[in-house]
This record gives C-alpha cells, sequence and structure tokens, in this order.
C-alpha cells in the first residue's frame, strides 16, 4: 500500500474513532431533542435500539433520515432508545477497504448490542444494515431481530398500525442502494412502501434492482475517488430525469449524499428524498419536533 493510502487509512481511523463528546455535540446540532431523550439510560428500559449510523449523526445534510425515523418511532409508542455518546461506527468501510480494524469494532459492537437485551434493532443505513446483519455473523452472534428501517415501516403498514394518510401527489423515482439491494436483496420492500403512499406516483428507472448503477457513495469509494464518483452520481442522476420523476428517492444516507452531489453538478431540478421522509409526510408527524 502506498504511503498516501496508508495516511488515508490513518485518517479515517481517526475520523471514526472520535470522542464521544464529538458525537453528542453534533446529535444537539443536527438532530432534536428527541434524541437526546432516547439516549439509553437502562438496559431494560426498551424493547427496539436504533443505530444511527455515522452518516446521519455527522452530516447535517442528511439529518432528516435520523429525525423522520426517530418521529415515526415515537409517533407509533414504540419503546425505543439510541446509543447516543456511545455509539461507534458499524466498521463497514473498514471491512470494504481490508483494514483489521474492522473486527475490533464489529466485536465491540456485538458485545454491547446484546447487553441491551432488546428485541430489535433498526438502522436507516444500508450499509450498516449490510455489516450488522451479514458480516457481523461471521465474528459473533446477536442476540436481536436486526432490520433495515424500510423493513419494519412496510410491516407496521401491513399491520394496520401505520396509516398513511395523507396525499402526497407528487412522481417519483427509486435508486436501489447497492448495500440494501444487491448486497441484502432487499428490492421489493422500498417499492411496496411507495405504492401504499396515496397519492403518489411512482415510476422505475430502466437500470434497477441487482442492475441498478450504483452511486458511488459507499465503501470508502466516494472518500479515495471522490472525482470518478461524482461522475458516477451524475449518470444515475439523469436515468432519473429521463422518468420524469420530480423526486429520486432512496433508503440510504450515503446514496442520499452521493447523489445529491450529482443532483448539485448537473444542476437537477430534481429533489433528494429519503424514503423515511415520505412515510413521515404520509403519515402527518414530519417536523414534529
Amino acid at each position: 500500500m502506498g504511503e498516501e493510502k496508508e495516511k488515508d487509512l490513518d485518517q479515517t481511523s481517526e475520523t471514526k474513532e472520535v470522542e464521544a463528546t464529538e458525537r453528542a455535540e453534533k446529535i444537539e446540532e443536527t438532530a432534536s431533542k428527541l434524541m437526546e431523550e432516547k439516549q439509553i439510560q437502562s438496559a431494560d428500559s426498551i424493547d427496539v435500539l436504533y443505530y444511527a449510523g455515522c452518516t446521519a449523526s455527522y452530516d447535517i445534510n442528511v439529518k432528516e433520515v435520523g429525525i423522520n425515523t426517530l418521529n415515526i418511532l415515537d409517533t407509533l409508542g414504540i419503546k425505543f432508545g439510541i446509543l447516543g455518546t456511545e455509539e461507534k461506527c458499524c466498521g463497514s468501510p473498514f471491512l470494504r477497504i481490508g483494514d483489521y480494524e474492522f473486527e475490533r469494532l464489529a466485536e465491540y459492537n456485538i458485545r454491547l448490542f446484546n447487553s441491551l437485551n432488546v428485541k430489535m434493532l433498526i438502522t436507516a443505513c444500508a450499509g450498516c444494515y449490510r455489516t450488522i446483519s451479514v458480516d457481523y455473523k461471521k465474528l459473533g452472534t446477536l442476540n436481536m431481530e436486526v432490520l433495515h428501517i424500510s423493513q419494519l415501516l412496510l410491516r407496521l403498514i401491513q399491520e394496520k398500525k401505520i396509516e398513511l394518510k395523507h396525499e402526497i401527489l407528487t412522481k417519483v423515482t427509486y435508486h436501489d442502494p447497492c448495500h440494501l439491494g444487491r448486497h441484502s436483496n432487499v428490492y421489493d420492500t422500498p417499492r411496496a412502501i411507495l405504492r401504499a403512499i396515496p397519492g403518489l406516483e411512482f415510476v422505475e428507472m430502466d437500470r434497477i434492482r441487482e442492475f441498478s448503477r450504483c452511486c458511488g457513495a459507499g465503501g470508502g469509494f466516494k472518500a479515495g475517488f471522490s472525482d470518478i464518483q461524482n461522475r458516477m452520481a451524475q449518470e444515475r442522476v439523469k436515468d432519473a430525469e429521463k422518468t420524469g420523476a420530480e423526486r429520486l428517492v432512496t433508503s440510504c444516507p450515503f446514496c442520499y449524499q452521493g447523489l445529491q452531489i450529482g443532483i448539485n453538478a448537473l444542476k437537477s431540478k430534481l429533489k433528494m428524498t429519503d424514503l423515511s421522509e415520505l412515510v413521515a409526510l404520509s403519515i402527518g408527524i414530519e417536523g414534529k419536533n
């Protein structure tokens, strides 16, 4: 490995291992009082752990992903909590570039998650979901169900526990995140949610599901090859524009981040939207806190 890449790796490690106080400050800045209120105080106080992930915690541009998820859970009366200052990176970026730091983070997280005695762990990050639900199994056993937020939302919609009562009169298309789609085979779930939202017109791009273009944001690629990622994102945005959609929807903060770069570069009129935002709007709770 070249000297420059080793330096980049060291910087990545330092970035991911930020002091707990920095994470607390960022949570306070980008989220809401709800996040502070829901920080776990007792291992027996919750049924569901919401794992925010680094992107939703640190990037102010995708803060709504976490806020909408928390507001939905809170409105539904789900007994949930967050790790807040105790949350560490899931380790996905390290795993994708072959760094053994992944094993240390994974083993730490497995011990921490299991100590909470929760029934379910959910995350809105496709990368975190793939890593925790699949890759952690090689290092240990988790004693709770692991779901992506889209899987939980569809389950609650089907159980009539979520009422999508407000129409959203817009045309949308959906981008499959690599970690949720190709890596985890979750294709139908987000589409079923979109089709359940009243007033919403859902149209597909030409390249979808396992043949979807990658936006280039995940796996450490954007950090190492930002110019190429920018071009990849632009190609995907062009795919979306061809559908005539007004919104480009995804269910991953990495993809949200990456595709927004493409939208900005092309000066596209598309509005980048996370799936949880549409659900929150249809329920009528967006912007609750």
